[in-house]
């Protein structure tokens, strides 16, 4: 990835340093002259300034000395240290820096007249402009020296796809175009020869890449008309036509099609999945947005994207409820979803408590409304709550997680014997952050001081509040004095120190926790008890070698207690944690083992008895296979038996890795049928992100309908054709 241009970049003593890396919002050079003393200075990439007061240090005898001894004669160019096709660098190449190392991230130098080009290894273009204006017998020699291997190019390539009908000219393309095809080539698709581009793309294959441009990058369908745009590619493809806004809304359509009917064909074949709902609101616009997830038969977790629709701004919970079953029903997964994954948002809360098939009762009743009473104004039957029968609903741990960190756990130490000091410690950091984000000078400053850079921690994500204070303890008494002293920020007391480095210590579990259970890496539900009953172990461990933090930890225990306690209940997630080889039943108590052993044997069985079903599905049914008289009847008990002896050597084995439930065929039924719901609501929240950005369809010019379809086509472009 090429490094952003800098004021450093331009300016005329750069030579004097060699760039280093980029820490944020500064870089770090090294300084030529205090060779061989190694002397690394920072500066930010927007000023030189620290690294004129630093040249302006040494003496006008030694830098006149130094540039003597660099015009005495030129220095060799070498070329970069990967090596292009271009003819270009027969006539250009990179310095060394002092220590032998070719400096790429550098300007390249001409060899006739040894200026420096704006240019980057991998775009040559500039260097074929300079050559053409400073050089143009050179550029003319390159050109003719050039033009039969590009026609060699055009003949083997005709060779394996059908020409277009109007081919190269005689006197072959020039090497100033070869350069701009091949600077334009660079993207997802598989690498392209830029005589290709010129002579072999054909208006379809033009218009496919276009199209798949807008749709991956999510750029607005006003680029389509705009004028430098059409030249571009126009002069890229030789004349051929950039399709027109109706022309991309038609290919939109057809390609949104056929991406919902493949992926209605994968979800055909899945038997278990889970879906994450979420809505934003953006622009006075609100949209609901909803991801399913399965786990293939090589556990491999698969997401694709449902829908991403707008709703009234001021939706209420029989409006997610609506939306939850027209997306389940569009795609025929009712009967498939495990469970609807959500945040804690009150409409979902309440939509689910109200209609949900198992119960999900919220700890906190005061947080709800009276659904009731709005469902049943107007003339609505007993039949409407039938019609709305929602799948089970599991919420986001992280985000539940993250609510007892920054509610009751915050709570507990305002009011706890150190709340005092908590608020002036925190405020105090708080000062040190606003300062880092609003100040060039005061980055340049902590970076000087602390080597490292501070960012302001986001306001509704408590573990990224833990990093900034425990970034900020990490500094020595000396340094975090120095660092108050200059940025005019009140200096810590010795107390609020001590109290900041213990706060750090002993809630470090929380944090690691909550990044568990964010992440994606391990994305089953059945992380999520053995993460809570670890967390509340090394918490209550912490309690007894702490001076402030004791009340707070019982308060945090209680808080996991009671906010997860239909996590604790739940036989799914107990059954997909004793499906996780890592967990089996050690995380239990003895007394509880036999008790889910029962449950997963009767499972398996459940599970191998269903796939039989399936496989005779359709077939004819034999008279002695009708008749069933329950799990203890004669029939049933050498299945009975199976699914007991391998459920016995599965909690025998000690192999933590997934693959070794290859060997346990039912065990690995039930851990895909139970660890497919995800524990987290964070995959939803990329519909609407490009990066770190937020896509939203005002600033890309397309209608709700349209934006719904850019967005999904981008999600499932790994699992479906319709952007090939």
């Amino acid at each position: 990835m090429e490094r952003s241009r800098t004021a450093f970049d331009h300016w005329m003593h750069k030579h004097h340093f060699t760039f280093r890396d980029k820490r944020g919002r500064n870089i770090n050079v090294q300084c030529n002259l205090c060779l061989p003393k190694i002397n690394i200075l920072s500066t930010a990439r927007d000023s030189t300034s620290n690294l004129k007061k630093h040249l302006e240090s040494h003496s006008p005898s030694q830098m006149r000395k130094r540039q003597n001894t660099e015009m005495s004669e030129p220095e060799p160019l070498f070329l970069p240290p990967k090596r292009l096709k271009s003819a270009v660098w027969e006539y250009f190449g990179y310095l060394k820096d002092p220590g032998g190392t070719i400096n790429a991230d550098g300007y390249p130098v001409c060899r006739m007249c040894r200026k420096k080009v704006s240019a980057r290894t991998g775009n040559t273009s500039n260097m074929a402009h300079h050559l053409r204006d400073h050089h143009p017998k050179e550029f003319a020699k390159m050109n003719r020296k050039h033009s039969v291997v590009c026609r060699r190019r055009i003949r083997d390539e005709s060779s394996i796809e059908a020409p277009s009908s109007d081919g190269p000219s005689s006197d072959g393309p020039s090497i100033l175009e070869n350069q701009m095809a091949e600077s334009s080539s660079e993207a997802k698709e598989p690498k392209i020869d830029p005589t290709t581009i010129y002579h072999q793309t054909s208006q379809s294959r033009l218009n496919s890449l276009v199209f798949n441009f807008i749709v991956e990058d999510v750029q607005p369908i006003s680029i389509l008309e705009q004028p430098g745009f059409r030249k571009l590619i126009e002069a890229l493809s030789r004349g051929d036509k950039v399709m027109c806004r109706n022309a991309f809304i038609t290919r939109l359509e057809v390609a949104s099609n056929k991406m919902k009917g493949e992926l209605k064909a994968k979800l055909d074949k899945v038997q278990t999945l889970c879906t994450t709902a979420d809505v934003w609101s953006v622009q006075d616009r609100s949209y609901f947005g909803m991801t399913c997830h399965w786990l293939e038969d090589n556990l491999e977790r698969k997401s694709a994207a449902l829908a991403c629709t707008r709703i009234p701004i001021s939706y209420t919970c029989e409006t997610i409820i609506a939306k939850i079953q027209e997306i389940h029903s569009s795609y025929n997964i009712e009967s498939k979803v495990q469970a609807t994954v959500t945040d804690n948002g009150n409409n979902f809360v309440k939509a689910f408590k109200e209609f949900c098939s198992e119960d999900d009762q919220e700890v906190e009743q005061s947080h709800f409304e009276d659904l009731g009473s709005i469902l049943c104004d107007g003339d609505m039957g007993g039949d409407f709550f039938l019609s709305y029968f929602l799948p089970p609903h599991q919420r986001c741990a992280s985000q539940t997680l993250n609510l007892i960190a920054s509610k009751d756990l915050a709570d507990a130490v305002s009011k706890g014997q150190a709340g005092k000091l908590h608020s002036s410690a925190t405020e105090k950091c708080a000062a040190i952050w606003h300062k880092a984000q609003s100040s060039t000078e005061a980055a340049d400053a902590i970076e000087s001081i602390a080597k490292m850079n501070f960012t302001d921690p986001c306001c509704n994500q408590w573990s990224s509040e833990y990093y900034a204070i425990n970034k900020l303890m990490s500094l020595t008494d000396s340094q975090l004095n120095e660092l108050c002293e200059a940025l005019g920020v009140p200096h810590f007391t010795p107390d609020e120190t001590a109290y900041l480095t213990e706060y750090t210590d002993v809630f470090k579990p929380v944090a690691f926790a909550l990044d568990l259970l964010h992440g994606e890496e391990k994305c089953f539900l059945g992380i999520v008890i053995p993460t809570l009953l670890t967390l509340k172990r090394k918490l209550e461990e912490k309690a007894a070698n702490t001076r402030l933090f004791s009340k707070v930890i019982d308060s945090t225990v209680k808080a996991i207690d009671s906010r997860f306690k239909q996590v604790f209940e739940s036989s799914d997630a107990r059954l997909a944690t004793a499906t996780m080889p890592q967990f089996r039943l050690w995380w239990l108590p003895e007394d509880e083992r036999e008790s889910l052993r029962a449950q997963l044997i009767t499972e398996v069985l459940q599970v191998d008895q269903g796939t039989e079903e399936t496989e005779t599905n359709g077939g004819s049914v034999h008279e002695d296979e009708f008749f069933s008289y329950g799990p203890g009847s004669s029939g049933n008990k050498g299945g009975k038996r199976e699914a007991a002896e391998q459920v016995w050597l599965y909690l025998q084995g000690t192999n933590k890795d997934l693959k070794c439930l290859n060997e346990f065929p039912g065990v690995k039924k039930v851990f895909i049928k139970f660890n497919t719901t995800l524990p987290s609501s964070t995959p939803v929240q990329e519909l609407f992100s490009n990066g770190s950005n937020i896509v939203t369809p005002k600033g890309h010019h397309l209608s709700d309908e349209h934006f719904e379809r850019v967005l999904l086509l981008r999600y499932n472009s790994k699992i479906t054709t319709a952007l090939e």
